[in-house]
């Protein structure tokens, strides 16, 4: 990359993969850059109205949506990026601000999890761009942050993370139409502050 970047957010929309904020060891960052594997370059685009590190990005219409992360101060803040006009607006914030949560896309919506605000946090909000608002959910079994998110086949599942001192193995997936958590197998290893990716 262009700049050196710790604690990111990245999404892949139209093919080229998006490095957005993070922390350079001395400021957060409100700097993107755009990976362009057809060209194996990376360019800036625009940069994010509020610079942050440890937020979390997810794909929904053809625009990244940015959530919760830190800048000093927990945020609950969610901005949008459409690549078709490299320009950035302002979505309704989540109701819990949230440094490290977990978020993904699924059905239409985007879901955030966990993080932290003062302690880890176990409770999920989810935001439909069709009435524009979040709507809490039920909350994961273990309070988590700095975890791993993923949809596959229809459910989100939440794995790792960091929790009363220490990182977790511990995943659970989530079932949108029942609104409910259950546990699956852990992994092999603790971890946490790691990624994932459903392919």
């Amino acid at each position: 990359m262009t700049t050196g970047r710790e604690a990111l957010a990245a999404a892949v929309v139209d093919g080229r993969l998006f490095a957005i904020g993070g922390f350079d060891g001395g400021n957060h960052l409100s700097t993107v850059e755009a990976f362009d594997p057809q060209t194996g370059v990376w360019a800036a685009v625009a940069p994010m109205p509020t610079a942050r590190q440890n937020a979390r990005a997810a794909v929904l219409g053809g625009k990244i949506y940015v959530v919760g992360g830190t800048n000093g101060a927990y945020l609950a803040t969610v901005e949008v990026y459409d690549p078709a006009t490299n320009a950035w607006s302002q979505a309704p914030p989540m109701s819990t601000a949230r440094y490290g949560p977990g978020v993904a896309a699924l059905g239409g919506k985007i879901y955030a999890a966990g993080g932290f605000n003062n302690t880890p946090l176990s409770s999920v909000e989810v935001f439909d761009p069709q009435t524009n608002a979040w709507t809490p959910l039920a909350p994961m079994s273990t309070a988590r942050d700095s975890f791993a998110m993923a949809a596959v086949q229809g459910k989100l599942y939440a794995m790792g993370g960091f929790a009363s001192g220490s990182s977790l193995a511990t995943a659970e997936a989530f079932d949108p139409q029942q609104n409910r958590w259950e546990a699956v197998a852990p992994m092999a290893q603790e971890r946490c502050s790691f990624a994932a990716a459903a392919i």
